[in-house]
C-alpha cells in the first residue's frame, strides 16, 4: 500500500509540473505623483509582443477628461527607441482614432514630452468618465516593462483628470513601476515534470524488487 500511495504521489507531482501555465506578472505604476492627482498604470505582458496597459484612477481622483487650456493629452507614455507600434482592444468611450503616434510636448504644467498618446472624449468635461482606460500595444520587435522610460524630464506617464474638488488638469508619474517577480519557463517546468518521471519509475522499480 505504501509503494502504490508513493508511486501515485511522485506521478501527481510530476503531471503538475507539466500542467502548470506561465503566470503573467504585472508591473504597477503609482505614488510620486505632479499635478492634479491621482492615477495608477499596471502593465500585463500578455506575450513578447502585447502589453496591455490599464489606467485607473485613485485617491478620490473622478474622471478622465478633456481639459481646455493648454496642451493635455489625455494619456500620454514613453517607449525607449521610439518604435513602430500599433495599439487595439481601447475600451469605450475611448475609440482607436483618439490614438496618436507621434510625439507630443505638455504645458500647464509642462510634464515634458512624450512619444504616444491618446486623447480624452471630449471637448472639456462633457464626456467625461471614471475609466479605466485599457487598451493593448503591439510591438512586432518584441515588448517588456523595461521599454516603458522616462522622458527627459522623468515621466513614465500623464493623464488629463478631474480630481476631488472639481479641478482639471494634468498629472504625472515619475516613479517606476515595481519590479515583476520572476516567472518559471514552460520548458523548465516540462523538464522539472521529466525528471520527476524518471525518479518515480526508478524509486518504484527499487521499491518491488527489495
Amino acid at each position: 500500500m505504501r509503494i502504490k500511495a508513493l508511486s501515485r504521489f511522485i506521478f501527481a507531482l510530476a503531471v503538475t509540473c507539466f500542467s502548470v501555465s506561465t503566470a503573467k506578472a504585472d508591473s504597477l505604476f503609482t505614488g510620486s505623483q505632479t499635478g492634479f492627482c491621482c492615477f495608477d498604470v499596471n502593465l500585463h505582458q500578455v506575450d513578447s509582443t502585447d502589453m496591455q496597459v490599464t489606467v485607473s484612477l485613485t485617491n478620490g481622483a473622478q474622471y478622465f477628461v478633456s481639459s481646455g487650456s493648454g496642451n493635455h493629452p489625455g494619456f500620454a507614455f514613453n517607449l525607449a527607441g521610439d518604435p513602430t507600434i500599433s495599439i487595439t482592444s481601447i475600451s469605450g468611450p475611448w475609440t482607436l482614432s483618439d490614438v496618436n503616434l507621434s510625439s507630443t510636448g505638455t504645458n500647464g504644467p509642462s510634464l515634458g514630452t512624450f512619444d504616444y498618446f491618446i486623447d480624452n472624449p471630449g471637448p472639456g468635461a462633457s464626456k467625461h468618465n471614471d475609466g479605466p482606460l485599457v487598451f493593448t500595444i503591439h510591438d512586432a520587435s518584441g515588448i517588456t516593462f523595461s521599454d516603458f522610460i522616462a522622458n527627459g524630464s522623468g515621466y513614465y506617464f500623464a493623464a488629463d483628470i478631474m480630481n476631488a474638488a472639481g479641478n482639471t488638469g494634468l498629472s504625472g508619474i515619475n516613479t517606476r513601476g515595481s519590479t515583476p517577480p520572476a516567472v518559471p519557463e514552460p520548458s523548465s517546468l516540462a523538464l522539472l515534470g521529466t525528471g520527476i518521471l524518471g525518479a518515480a519509475g526508478c524509486l518504484r522499480r527499487r521499491l518491488l524488487n527489495s
